[in-house]
């Protein structure tokens, strides 16, 4: 059976638990929107004893499911005030599946804030917590290395960096990658490195299974055996024809660049002129140089859209530079040099900083003439601010929405306090409402709508239907497998659906995927409205609506009563 364990930082007690029927084919996003609701107040204080944070594997983790070790971290979100689970690569996902732990729930909060802790997950699948101040205010590229020599080679580590320890609303949760052992893969949406930082937790710690988890089928072990062989077969063909596979996420940039959708200097809407500068093309003369591409950043993946890229001297700068990241540091705060972008993505994933609030914060710096566009000097002294913990710092550290309030500036692209990701509203109306109706404040990833969809093609009706549909499939997906993998395993539901039954029992009914998606976006809902939010804050910001797209020649125009009639 699998296990759950549940840590407890106000008496330091630890207690294994059997992962029982209550939870059972649930995983990921699924599995946290459950326990919130059951365990959770969801007016506590984020930072509060009352919260909980949550680290937990997929459906079909540990199963030989390609891209299926992920891992999710949910909790309170101290950015949103609202869920949150932030869905991440590496190799906690695995050690976790491979010691037989599906949940670890790290609650209370010790009375002693300038402790520090390690949770230490033993070869045996034994907890232990063990003192870490002497790692405090360490960031996460010299903790990793520390905590490599300390315990060997042969483990995983998730970590939180100064901003977590400082409690900055933006800070994420850093996990080593594979193959490199870098804490290049981020939670990092939301502020859980905050809520991490809260517990006093630097790190958790999980050592190579001394033996590998026997998972128990309540239903065909065979049936699951050939049919996962069939969908790993589809997910590898679908990869090698990708440019993801290529190129990786960079690849989106010639795209967004055309169809308006990049944001440039701070979502002006303008064209960037030097696209083909941190373009696909560009992306791979400096991997070929300095780098390499095809990297798998869990075990087992057979997608590999991940890269690494070293620095002229071949040094090691950073890994898995995603479009987000690219998009935001670069355009947003009009920034050309992939090398310069990627140095800034080095310094977040250390400081353990999410990129996308990041970028966008500093974008607003420029906006309103902190400093100036495209200062590269400058930016790299902000993120000084930050590690130094200065008045200035601090409400960068709290992410785009605080810098923005703070320097009382009105262009400000965030809903629900989370910046907006790498795709102007105007352009994707329909990613533009899912950014300001989603659980989880403007977040692509909850229902990406890939076209442009403009009016004439879509109607503001049909905008509507496809944002809420995709978010349902995003509940799925967050609950099962990678994105870059999802689409073949939902274009064979059938086998999907099989996969399903053969784990865990009953019927193979198609119903019963779907509602991994509509059970977790109705519970994900009433977790929210019940922490306060409500329907008018189901909303893009007023200068969206104002300002044109130069590209598309026009504004977001879904009506902020249609935004306000998804309720919450």
């Amino acid at each position: 059976m699998w296990q759950s364990l549940r840590i407890n930082m106000s008496d330091f007690t630890i207690v294994k638990e059997e992962f029982g029927d209550l939870y059972m084919g649930l995983g990921g996003r699924g599995l946290i929107a459950k326990l919130l609701t059951e365990e959770v107040d969801p007016k506590c204080d984020p930072l509060g004893e009352k919260n909980k944070l949550i680290f937990c594997t997929g459906i079909f983790a540990g199963l030989g499911l390609t891209c299926a070790n992920r891992l999710s971290v949910g909790g309170k979100s101290p950015l949103t005030n609202g869920v949150k689970e932030s869905n991440v690569g590496g190799t906690t996902g695995t050690y976790m599946a491979n010691l037989g732990i599906r949940m670890i729930i790290i609650e209370g909060k010790p009375e002693n804030q300038n402790g520090l802790w390690i949770l230490r997950i033993d070869a045996n699948g034994e907890p232990h917590l063990e003192n870490a101040m002497e790692y405090a205010m360490v960031n996460n590229y010299e903790l990793t290395k520390k905590l490599f020599e300390r315990f060997g080679t042969n483990i995983s580590i998730t970590s939180i960096g100064s901003a977590g320890e400082r409690q900055y609303r933006n800070s994420s949760i850093q996990c080593t990658e594979n193959g490199t052992g870098y804490p290049c893969r981020a939670a990092a949406r939301g502020g859980l490195g905050a809520v991490m930082g809260s517990k006093r937790i630097k790190a958790v710690v999980i050592e190579k299974a001394a033996q590998r988890y026997k998972h128990e089928y309540k239903g065909d072990e065979n049936t699951f055996a050939a049919l996962r062989k069939e969908i790993n077969k589809q997910i590898a063909e679908t990869a090698k024809k990708s440019a993801i596979s290529i190129v990786g996420t960079a690849s989106i940039v010639d795209n967004t660049s055309r169809n308006g959708a990049m944001p440039v200097r701070n979502f002006s809407g303008e064209k960037f002129e030097n696209a083909e500068k941190i373009g696909s093309s560009a992306f791979m003369d400096l991997i070929t140089k300095q780098g390499k591409n095809k990297h798998a950043c869990q075990p087992g993946c057979l997608v590999r859209c991940s890269n690494i890229i070293n620095d002229t001297d071949g040094k090691y700068v950073t890994g898995g530079l995603e479009y987000e990241t690219i998009a935001l540091f670069g355009p947003n705060c009009d920034v050309d040099n992939l090398e310069t972008i990627a140095k800034m993505d080095r310094a977040c994933d250390d400081i353990g900083l999410d990129t996308i609030d990041t970028g966008a914060a500093f974008g607003v710096c420029m906006d309103a003439g902190v400093i100036k566009w495209g200062d590269v000097d400058a930016m790299m002294g902000l993120f000084q601010e930050i590690v130094k913990g200065t008045d200035f710092g601090r409400i960068l550290g709290d992410g785009c929405e605080a810098t923005g309030r703070h320097l009382n500036w009105r262009r400000i692209p965030t809903c629900k306090n989370q910046a907006m990701s790498g795709y102007d509203p105007r352009a994707q109306r329909g990613t533009g409402t899912t950014y300001a109706t989603c659980t989880m404040g403007a977040d692509h990833t909850a229902g990406y709508i890939r076209s442009t969809d403009r009016r004439e093609a879509f109607p503001v009706e049909n905008v509507a239907e496809m944002s809420l549909d995709a978010q349902h499939k995003m509940g799925i997906r967050d609950s099962v497998i990678c994105g870059f993998a999802f689409a073949p395993l939902l274009a064979q539901m059938d086998v999907f659906v099989q996969m399903y039954a053969s784990v865990y029992g009953g019927e193979p009914e198609v119903s019963r995927v779907l509602a991994l998606g509509t059970d977790t976006f109705r519970l994900e809902r009433a977790f929210n409205t019940a922490a306060g939010w409500r329907p008018e804050d189901n909303k893009i910001p007023e200068f969206f609506y104002k300002e044109k797209n130069r590209v598309v020649d026009d504004v977001f125009d879904i009506p902020p009563e249609r935004l306000q009639q998804f309720g919450l």
